[in-house]
């Protein structure tokens, strides 16, 4: 009997290429997928697609007549077009949150690189800078208010590491959380930016990109911080306005930013931020453990045998798709 076809479109952790191929036929020529239209060639003649940043197109949608599943390896969505899968009643999946602890570890590693100063003196020491009493100041996040937008999975990691970790104080800003479910966590609910940023020293982005959080921290965001606060961003480098951060941080009105990802992946060369030594950078590499690529790989491979034997995966992003008659699930995994 022919197996399904699986189109794994960029390198995932071994584990889930021997979940996979216990089901699947496993196709994964990631060099010729870096080419578009290649790769949209093989989504639409796939059962399957298990994709981590690659670009979902609708064309490629509608040509597929097998597809079933698009399963994210992370959490993720904005390269997908989920509209057009939910349609044409494919499922699209995400890993929940197998990555969400090593995530949140980083964002708390930036905010103390940043405090700290770490990047920069390095460098300082490598250059035989070695440091003057009183010329180098650090920051504290033992006595920090931390300002998170949203609080899902990460952000919830986030908040009991620097509460239960450094006793810092936690705000929070969701509109799908409550202020009950916030305050059994330690965190207290914000109502809006313009609440939350002024009582931020360290403000967190912990939300998705969509057209209502495309530069959702710009200017007048920018400028609600405190002069000595630090931004944080571990979410999608389009959350955040880049030239107004540049700015911000140029007049001297922040301390510093901690950047895990950015507007364009990979960057431009000769990135204004790469000038800036107020900002610390790392190439989107926060759920990048290799525990956390062993179970985000796993979860995408479960995900897509769970749909084509008829299951609904553990975390469905469409959950309208299941009603569409092309996903018959037949129930619950």
């Amino acid at each position: 009997m022919t197996k399904p076809v699986a189109v794994v479109t960029e390198p995932i952790h071994q584990v889930g290429i021997d979940v996979l191929a216990s089901v699947f036929e496993v196709r994964n020529d990631y060099d010729s997928y870096l080419d578009q239209h290649t790769l949209d060639d093989a989504v639409a003649a796939a059962d399957a697609v298990i994709m981590r940043s690659a670009r979902i197109t609708a064309d490629a949608l509608r040509r597929s007549t097998d597809l079933r599943v698009i399963a994210k390896h992370g959490a993720g969505l904005d390269s997908v077009d989920v509209a057009a899968a939910t349609e044409l009643g494919v499922v699209v999946a995400n890993s929940g949150d197998a990555n969400a602890g090593s995530v949140a570890e980083h964002a708390v590693a930036l905010m103390l690189a940043v405090l700290h100063q770490i990047p920069r003196t390095d460098a300082r020491v490598r250059n035989a800078e070695f440091r003057r009493p009183g010329e180098v100041v650090l920051g504290d996040l033992s006595e920090a208010t931390v300002g998170l937008v949203g609080f899902g999975h990460i952000a919830r990691r986030v908040a009991e590491i620097c509460i239960a970790g450094f006793g810092a104080t936690v705000l929070a800003l969701d509109p799908y959380v409550t202020a009950e479910e916030m305050s059994a966590a330690g965190v207290t609910k914000a109502v809006d930016l313009i609440d939350l940023l002024p009582r931020c020293d360290i403000l967190s982005l912990h939300v998705p990109l969509t057209p209502d959080t495309r530069h959702l921290i710009g200017a007048d965001e920018l400028k609600m911080l405190g002069r000595d606060s630090v931004l944080i961003n571990t979410a999608r480098g389009g959350v955040v306005d880049e030239h107004a951060l540049l700015a911000s941080l140029d007049a001297g009105d922040l301390r510093g930013a901690g950047l895990d990802v950015l507007e364009h992946e990979p960057p431009r060369s000769g990135d204004p931020l790469f000038g800036s030594d107020r900002v610390v950078l790392s190439p989107h590499v926060g759920g990048g453990t290799e525990l956390a690529r062993q179970r985000m790989a796993r979860a995408a491979a479960q995900a897509a045998i769970d749909v084509i034997e008829g299951r609904r995966p553990a975390h469905v992003v469409n959950v309208e798709v299941l009603e569409h008659p092309r996903a018959h699930l037949d129930g619950d995994r």
